[in-house]
């Protein structure tokens, strides 16, 4: 039976029909080309949810973005951190050393067709917490047992509040720091702290940058309602409060110990220090001493450190520089008391009271070329700084604030007579306090040079060619040959060397695979070197996570040199054409 139905079906077809069914086949193998394609785009990340976890647990964590196919593949900055892809898309089991180091860490998620940018993800050290839904209102707010605690959230929706209650004792600084902005969620937050009647009692908008930080003194036992909300950042034409998938936050909340700054700000390199912490619950003298903090570990790159003590709710940001670090000393508020440094060194100080200027007195030789960069609003203080370059008779000769972009003033000056010079830095408002703290480097300037690029990843067929672009400063006159060259490429792909012209500027590099490159995914470096071998020099070339429209200092990590590569793998060769004519009859 079987044979005589196929016989008879055989015999129904006729030329037509075999054309049509070609056809259909041909255009069924392109949509099929087509999903296949679809399927296998480049993927993005979102947002990460929760975004951040504390070490030697395991956490879920669910991620937003292209994600297709699933499961996608993870890089991390660190082998401590572990993302494994659950069966359910969007979802990973998280495992967090113990040893994982605290502090923001680089997260991104790859296929075989390329990667997606970088997000921050954080290892915290305090408990860690989920916020529950619904919590709009006061009366419903979510009860925060145990502090501190790390809460980690997301408003939903459009006007969404998220509130949390907490049982407060007299003579208690709350504490409450929201992190945010600074993950890359689309959302500008502010804080609100009102008591069980909704007395409104503090209100913070803008911390550290965009970011919220609250404090708050209590002077009566009792319950309290903290909220939490966001306006849309970039702003929209609407003004109106925020949410969605991807409003995602993390609150820190204490009435313990909590540090907001540090004299010094920074260590010097290769070297090991005493920190002051200074900020709330830290004891009667509102201060706390960290002994011997060590950097000989550090990797040569990095520009900055994430300070812990025992019992502290927060990691304080230290700059890491190459230059000794000074102690201002007081009095100093006048051309004649001013207090002499070397050059080169950084400078570390409070103004004290409304009015305080701090000077300090430099010796030039004419000519010479000076670098000073102040630090204040990239520390998280009020401070708007102004500073300015004085002769021995008082008369201005350079002067700097803020400008443009950037939230810390710098100023290059060259000294016009051998000499001793007065530099004063004072607040814009002439405004002071024990908060209105500053860091102030002063280099010689030397010749010198840096690169950057504009994109995070890069993508190569095997049997082509990519380029990619970077931009070389060439500083103080740097005039030694450059060139620029890839670094840490898979095997099977090679790149170009292209020198820098004697101005600086755009270069382009191209990246070329072999026909016979195997798929890869990993991380390279783009470096501008000196390639001089009896004075040899490099400099990684860096990318900008937010572009360079941000606000200056946003996010907890604002630049990587971690650029990632993808080889595509080959694709199949073309189906031979097959002999469509019907069989004879």
């Amino acid at each position: 039976m079987l044979r005589k139905g196929m016989s008879a079906l055989r015999h129904r077809w006729t030329p037509s029909h075999v054309q049509v069914c070609t056809a259909k086949r041909m255009q069924l193998a392109m949509l099929g080309a087509v999903m296949l394609s679809a399927t296998a785009e480049t993927p993005t990340l979102d947002y990460l949810f929760p975004a951040g976890g504390k070490p030697g647990t395991k956490i879920q964590v669910s991620a937003g973005g292209k994600l297709d196919p699933w499961p996608v593949q993870v890089w991390t900055d660190h082998p401590g951190l572990s993302f494994k892809a659950e069966e359910a898309k969007g979802k990973f089991t998280v495992e967090l050393a113990a040893n994982a180091p605290p502090g923001p860490h680089l997260v991104r998620v790859y296929n075989q067709d390329g990667a997606s940018n970088v997000r921050c993800w954080i290892v915290g050290q305090l408990e860690e917490q989920l916020e529950k839904e619904p919590n709009n209102e006061p009366a419903k707010a979510q009860r925060v047992e145990t502090l501190p605690a790390t809460i980690n959230g997301r408003l939903d929706k459009a006007d969404d509040t998220d509130s949390f209650a907490l049982n407060l004792k007299a003579g208690q600084w709350l504490v409450a720091a929201v992190d945010a902005y600074s993950l890359d969620s689309p959302m500008d937050p502010a804080l609100q702290l009102v008591d069980e009647h909704g007395t409104k009692l503090a209100l913070n908008h803008d911390g550290r940058s965009l970011d919220s930080l609250l404090a708050w003194r209590i002077e009566k036992a009792g319950t309290y309602i903290l909220q939490l909300v966001a306006w849309a950042y970039p702003p929209k034409a609407d003004v109106r409060l925020t949410g969605g998938e991807s409003a995602v936050y993390r609150l820190t909340v204490t009435a313990g110990p909590y540090a907001r700054y540090a004299i010094p700000s920074g260590i010097q390199r290769g070297h090991k220090a005493a920190l002051r912490l200074f900020g709330w619950n830290l004891g009667a003298t509102g201060e706390a001493i960290i002994h011997q903090i060590d950097t000989s570990h550090l990797n040569p790159r990095q520009n900055d450190l994430f300070v812990t003590a025992p019992g502290l709710a927060n990691a304080l940001c230290i700059s890491v520089g190459q230059a000794p670090e000074e102690i201002e000393i007081e009095p100093n508020g006048s051309p004649d008391l001013a207090q002499p440094l070397p050059v080169p060194c950084a400078v570390n100080g409070q103004l004290r009271t409304n009015g305080d200027e701090d000077r300090y007195q430099v010796t030039a030789k004419k000519d010479q070329g000076f670098k000073v960069r102040v630090q204040s609003a990239s520390l998280g203080s009020p401070l708007d700084a102004v500073i300015r370059i004085e002769d021995s008779k008082g008369t201005q000769l350079a002067r700097a604030d803020d400008s443009g972009r950037a939230e810390d003033p710098e100023l290059e000056w060259t000294a016009p007579a051998d000499g001793n010079y007065v530099l004063g830095i004072v607040d814009l408002l002439r405004r002071g306090g024990s908060d209105y703290v500053y860091r102030i480097e002063i280099l010689h300037s030397v010749p010198d040079f840096k690169a950057s690029i504009d994109s995070q990843t890069v993508k190569l067929e095997p049997g082509k060619s990519a380029e990619l672009k970077a931009n070389v400063a060439r500083l103080n006159g740097f005039q030694d040959h450059l060139i620029v060259v890839a670094d840490g490429l898979p095997e099977g792909v090679t790149s170009t060397s292209v020198s820098v012209p004697g101005k600086g500027g755009d270069v382009t590099l191209t990246l070329s695979a072999s026909n016979e490159a195997k798929p890869a995914n990993q991380a390279v470096r783009i470096l501008a070197i000196v390639p001089n071998l009896d004075k040899p020099e490099v400099r990684v070339a860096l990318v900008k996570l937010k572009g360079q429209n941000a606000l200056p200092g946003a996010l907890q990590i604002n630049q990587t040199d971690h650029i990632w590569l993808t080889v595509l793998p080959k694709p199949p060769p073309p189906a031979e054409a097959k002999d469509t004519k019907p069989p004879a009859q």
